[in-house]
């Protein structure tokens, strides 16, 4: 489950973005694009539930590993480019590669 706090994302200009996001997340069907299931809100916050992805993110990934193998970025970078064509097949674009 990602909860997002309501002011935070005002505070920030993220309301747009996050309902893209959330949009994009109910259209797209694809193998590395987590699944959304449903999503609602509350006065304070909004919750997206998604597939459990037992591992967690990419980020977390790196602080873990500190440096990938030669062979493990390039499964990375392959499964990012993956990723983003899939979300360009319907007309979304990825402005911000680094925060994959």
């Amino acid at each position: 489950m990602k909860k997002l706090k309501k002011s935070e994302m005002l505070r920030r200009g993220q309301v747009e973005h996050v309902k893209a996001e959330r949009n994009l997340l109910v259209e797209v069907d694809s193998a590395y694009i987590v699944k959304l299931y449903c999503s609602f809100q509350d006065e304070e916050y909004l919750y997206l539930i998604m597939e459990y992805l037992p591992g967690g993110d990419m980020m977390t990934l790196l602080m873990c590993k500190d440096t990938l193998t030669e062979e493990e970025a390039r499964f990375y970078v392959a499964e990012t480019v993956l990723a983003i064509e899939s979300i360009h097949k319907h007309n979304y674009i990825h402005r911000y590669p680094n925060h994959c």
